[in-house]
């Protein structure tokens, strides 16, 4: 799991890989994704979603350095958000 991972791991895993958290109360997925954006080197897009029967367009998109996402991925997990697959396939 992403919390029990020394920052430095931490990080390298945020800038290479995607997740995605869900708050089942709200109906609303969050994915965190490294920003592809050449001249946004080491950070991560963050892009919240609304949950329907089709993903559509997020409702919220940031690019935050690559700590910020982090630390905003484990404050969303202490308060209840949970890890889940992608919901598109």
């Amino acid at each position: 799991m992403l919390n029990d991972l020394p920052d430095d791991a931490l990080t390298k895993q945020v800038l290479q890989g995607e997740g995605w958290l869900l708050n089942s109360r709200e109906g609303t997925f969050i994915q965190f994704k490294p920003d592809s954006s050449k001249e946004q080197v080491g950070r991560v897009m963050v892009r919240t979603f609304r949950w329907a029967p089709v993903l559509g367009d997020p409702i919220r998109e940031q690019s935050l350095l690559a700590q910020a996402a982090i630390d905003m991925w484990i404050n969303l997990q202490s308060i209840g958000w949970n890890r889940c697959s992608s919901p598109v396939s």
